[in-house]
This record gives C-alpha cells, structure tokens and sequence, in this order.
C-alpha cells in the first residue's frame, strides 16, 4: 500500500494526534520515496531533536537541506536517483514570507510585525500552526522542486485540526467585532478612538476599561494596515483547500492500536469522507507481537532447548519460567487485544488499508532503524 502510495501521489499528509509516532512514519515514507527514485522533501513542524540528529542535517531549518552522502548510504539510496531533503516548518517565518509578498511598503510590514495583534494571531491563535503548514506545504508543491512532498502535521489532540486551520485563521481576521475597528472614522486614513466616543460604542468603553485602550488601537491599526495581506490569507486558504481535495493529494492517519485511537481514527475517517476527501490508509505504529508461548511448561521445554542454559539446575529454569509465564500472558492480552481494535477498524473503514509497524525493541534514534521502519512499511499486507 505504501510503495503505490508513494509512487502515485505528488502529497503525502500524515495525520493523527501527538505522541504516535507520527514524524517517524513520515521521515521513513520520504526514505522510501528517495529510494524509488524521486526528489522527496520531508516537512515537519516540531521534529524530536534525536530524529534530526539521525538525518545528518545538523539541525534542520526553514530551508530545505538534503541529506549527506553518509546518511544516503545508511538508508539504502546509494546509487538512486532520488533525493531526500528535510525541513522544519517555521510558524514565525512562513507568516512573515506571506507578509513580505503581500505587502510591498516597508513601513507598513514594520508595523505589521510589530503589532501584537499580529503577534498573537500567528503564535497563539488555535490552528496557526497548522496554518502555516498548509502554507509551506503549497509554496514547496508550487516550486516544482519535489516529486514527493511528506508532510508530518503538528501534534495535535485532534487530527482535524489540521484541515480546520485556515477557516479558523480567517475568522480570527474577519471577526466582524475586530472589522468594525478597522472602520476610519469619516474622512480619516487610519483607526481613530473617535469610534468609540460616539453613543453607539458604549459597549466599546466598557471594553477598553478591561482589555485597555492600547489593545484596542492595535486591534485597529492592525486591521487597517492587514487589509492587503488579509486578500493574500484569504486566497492561499482557497488555494490549499484546493490542493488538498486534489488529484494526487493522499491522507495517512498514523494511530496506535488502542480503544480511543481507533474511536478517533473513524471519527476523522467520517469528517473526511463528509468534505469529499478521501483518506488513502491507516498506519498503525507500535502493533505488538502476539506471544508464542505464555504456559509455564512451554516455557521451561524452550529455555532448556537453549544451548544458553545447559547445564543449569532444573529449578533455576523452572523458576524462570514462571517469571516469564505472567509476563507473556499479560502481552498475549495486550495483542489480542490491540487485533481486535484493528480488525474492527478494518470492518468500520472498509476499503481503506491498514499498514502495521511492529513495536520495536529499540527506539528510532538513528538512520538504521529508520530504514527497518521503512521495511516494515513495505512488507505489510
């Protein structure tokens, strides 16, 4: 599923809440892809520092950088055609790109980053995270520089946040409260508290006397001086949206096997399906193994069976196996239990592909484990 996916799409987003795994899967779909032979970048908005460290790149920045020859040779792409380059997705810097092509008098941009209206929304507002990455994501598909562009998404509770991001950055700039400060007063040029001096702003004053009169001046001149970026936000929200529900574009929700991933993972399989975009599969991260043995007899025949233990006292191995006998009870449970969560998501999402990662002995803290996720990708069915 993963290699059709990687050779039939030009986007690749990687969706899902925090803590799953999820920067992992995308780096190890963007090594796949280099070793199909397209130039594949791999954006990521917060990357585990040990994860970059394994790439080579010293550090990522809001530039792309590809990989060294060493960390090609470790991920199987000698003698490829393809490219791997990697970039963390800045929020400071994708808005001010958006600010410095949408306004061209360097005053007014002055202005602009300087006020803390403009500061709060590009910082703090929910969704401008993820704003900016849908804004990164269409600036780097429209360079034409790269095959392949894998997105890992922001960590968030609630993988919908993602696609809900640029609605809610445009109505935090809309607001028709905040538009009505944008509002000259007759015959002026900019914001004037004149506004608020005239019988029907009463509620205004009031407001003033909480939030302060500071506050409300920077909300005004904000909006005043934001209205030629205000078209820019608004349009590449529409160009994004476009380019998501395009041809080309596939979804991947990243998950865990557990009752309330999967509750989540049907939950924004249906919210998909209801804004007419398809998501291309499910990739379950950290899929235990079902145990072999988990009886005190099996136990004790196989640990005798080891050349390791001849020679040892019949108790000393009979002890041992009945240490071991809970301890593998207790995970033949958990895969038991993480199969049925799994199948279930198969029967509920029918026709959407599951992928399954093992867990791991180890974590992915360099470019040789990365590449055994990536086989691990391939080989399932």
């Amino acid at each position: 599923m993963i290699e059709a996916l990687v050779r039939e799409n030009r986007v690749l987003v990687c969706v899902g809440p925090g803590g799953v795994g999820k920067t992992t899967i995308a780096a190890a779909v963007g090594a796949l892809a280099a070793r199909r032979g397209k130039r594949t970048l791999v954006c990521t908005i917060d990357p585990a520092p040990r994860l970059a460290d394994a790439l080579g790149t010293d550090g990522l920045g809001a530039e792309p950088k590809a990989l060294p020859a060493d960390a090609r040779r470790a991920l199987g792409m000698d003698g490829a055609a393809g490219e791997l380059h990697a970039v963390r997705i800045d929020t400071e810097a994708t808005f001010e790109r958006l600010v410095n092509e949408s306004v061209a008098d360097p005053e007014m941009r002055r202005r602009i980053f300087d006020n803390v209206i403009y500061r709060q929304i590009t910082t703090m507002v929910t969704g401008s995270q993820e704003y900016a990455a849908t804004l990164a994501l269409h600036d780097f598909v429209a360079s034409g520089k790269f095959d392949l562009v894998v997105l890992d998404t922001p960590p968030t509770a609630n993988a919908l946040d993602f696609l809900e991001a640029p609605a809610r950055i445009a109505a935090a700039v809309t607001s028709p409260a905040l538009t009505w400060f944008a509002r000259p007063a007759q015959g002026a040029k900019r914001f004037s508290f004149q506004r608020l001096r005239s019988g029907g702003a009463l509620l205004v004053r009031r407001l003033a006397k909480l939030v302060g009169n500071r506050f409300l001046d920077d909300a005004g001149a904000f909006l005043v001086d934001f209205q030629e970026v205000l078209t820019a936000f608004l349009a590449r929200a529409q160009a994004v949206d476009k380019l998501l529900r395009g041809p080309g574009v596939g979804f991947l929700l990243v998950l865990v096997p557990e009752v309330a991933a999967i509750d989540e993972a049907l939950f924004f399989h249906e919210r998909l399906r209801g804004a007419g975009i398809a998501l291309k599969g499910f990739v379950a991260n950290r899929v235990h193994a079902a145990t072999g043995l988990d009886e005190v007899a099996a136990i004790a025949a196989a640990l005798r069976a080891q050349p390791a233990t001849a020679g040892l006292p019949a108790a000393t191995v009979d002890e041992a196996a009945a240490r071991l006998a809970p301890v593998a009870h207790a995970f033949g449970a958990l895969a038991a239990s993480e199969r049925r969560e799994l199948t279930r998501l198969g029967q509920r999402a029918p026709g959407v592909a599951i992928t399954e990662v093992p867990l791991l002995d180890h974590d992915v803290d360099n470019l040789a484990e990365l590449r055994v996720v990536g086989d691990h990708l391939l080989s399932s069915t």
